[in-house]
């Protein structure tokens, strides 16, 4: 009964999504008014940056950055899993661009999805 369930929990942790940085969605740009918004409004809601710069003219650029990647469910077959291994890849970039006194100038947001590897399920 104890290797059942360390099976299960085993299985569950190989098909957990990998994430890292802040994943900033879209809605949540509404907040911020660029002429209105300051550096500590952006920090306040979203946290800490992936990465910062201060430029040579005062701006301020904060840089969050997300990425996450599901493994294809077919990549855990035995002996067969490995041909499929991949799956679905997800990033996102959303750049925050402040004047020298912190206050919002612009804000922009990219983002991508996309797959490795193959996959023979439907979707």
């Amino acid at each position: 009964m104890n290797r059942v369930r360390a099976m299960v929990v085993v299985c569950s942790l190989m098909t957990a999504c990998v994430s890292t940085g802040v994943d900033v969605m879209p809605e949540q740009l509404d907040n911020f008014l660029p002429g209105f918004s300051t550096v500590e409004d952006v920090t306040g809601q979203l946290g800490a940056p992936t990465s910062r710069a201060a430029l040579s003219n005062g701006t301020l650029i904060l840089v969050y950055s997300f990425a996450t990647s599901k493994p294809h469910p077919e990549s855990f077959i035995p002996f067969i899993g490995p041909l499929f291994a991949g799956g679905e890849i997800r990033s996102s970039t959303v750049l925050f661009e402040f004047d020298q006194h912190g206050v919002l100038m612009s804000q922009r947001r990219t983002s991508s999805v996309g797959a490795s590897g193959l996959t023979v399920l439907p979707p």
